[in-house]
């Protein structure tokens, strides 16, 4: 009876709180309501990185984190992730310039695989050849330069804004640009990054039995209409 009671108790929960890890000056993320701090093993969280730096020309730019040890009562995060606002890039595209996307998949220094989704704005509008060779010197220099760093090293190099500007120098040899952008960048896991791959695939395959679909109602509309022809005759 005893034992029953016990296993009725609530339990009693309190507030931790969650720091990002020593690379960020272990800055506080925010709290989270617990009963053990065990149990903020795995969470995510995201903080403006004007509050992580004091720089407010940063506050378009979000970072997540998530909860991968523990410290006392405190969870210690690592950054898992890198994203500017949208509204920040549409200020920098104006009327009479080209904005092309990019994403694809790079590995850094220690083989961690990172979705990255940089966009180039050019000074003036181009033509199509100009932007295949954009888009092909985007995605070989960002891989080049991504194999260059580890994750964190990586994140650091995008808040200084050193990559954007390496890859804007690297690229405006080929035309003229206002900027380089970074729009997200993650860390993937498992098998995230052949999930496009598999999405690509799947579309054309249902394409491909609409197709044929399409071409078997033809041909039997087809036969359809000569057989009363093949009659009368």
């Amino acid at each position: 009876m005893a034992q029953s009671k016990l296993a009725l108790k609530a339990v009693k929960k309190k507030w931790l709180t969650i720091r990002a890890s020593k690379f960020f000056d272990s800055e506080l993320l925010g709290e989270c309501y617990v009963a053990s701090p065990d149990l903020l093993m795995g969470r995510t969280v995201a903080a403006n990185l004007a509050n992580l730096t004091g720089d407010i020309r940063q506050q378009s730019v979000t970072l997540k984190f998530i909860v991968n040890s523990i410290d006392g009562e405190s969870g210690v995060a690592d950054v898992i992730g890198y994203e500017t606002a949208s509204s920040a890039i549409r200020r920098i595209v104006r009327r009479g310039s080209d904005r092309l996307d990019e994403s694809f998949v790079c590995e850094t220094s220690n083989s961690q695989k990172v979705r990255i989704k940089p966009v180039v704005i050019t000074k003036t509008i181009t033509n199509s050849a100009v932007h295949r060779s954009l888009r092909k010197a985007l995605v070989s220099t960002v891989v080049k330069l991504v194999k260059k760093h580890t994750f964190e090293s990586l994140i650091n190099e995008m808040i200084t804004s050193k990559l954007q500007m390496a890859v804007k120098t690297d690229l405006k040899r080929i035309y003229p640009l206002k900027s380089v952008e970074i729009t997200s960048l993650w860390l993937l896991r498992g098998g995230e990054g052949s999930e496009k791959g598999t999405a690509n695939a799947a579309g054309a395959a249902a394409e491909t039995e609409i197709n044929e679909g399409k071409a078997a109602s033809a041909e039997q509309s087809e036969q359809a209409n000569t057989a009363p022809e093949a009659e009368s005759a």
